[in-house]
């Protein structure tokens, strides 16, 4: 991974786990530490689409989009007790 200057990130969900996690907008806190690849996280924009309570996730993929302005990372998600 390159080294970006305060890039936007954004947040997608695995299509496997497509209706099995909600995002919240609005919630996402800058201050929030990027994470790595296969890391197990939990955030409060990441949610159980039935209940609205934060779910464990785990981190399968950044990918970078350094030709768009800003630069942006997409962190892309499925729930934590998924394999892929």
């Amino acid at each position: 991974m390159s080294l970006l200057i305060n890039p936007v990130v954004k947040w997608a969900v695995h299509p496997s786990d497509a209706g099995r996690i909600s995002y919240i907008d609005g919630l996402w806190n800058p201050s929030h530490t990027l994470p790595h690849e296969g890391d197990v996280i939990t955030r409060p924009f990441l949610v159980d689409p039935k209940t609205r309570q934060p779910i464990p996730v785990r981190v399968v993929q950044i990918q970078e989009f350094l030709e768009m302005q800003p630069h942006t990372l997409a962190v892309v998600v499925t729930r934590a007790d998924q394999n892929h």
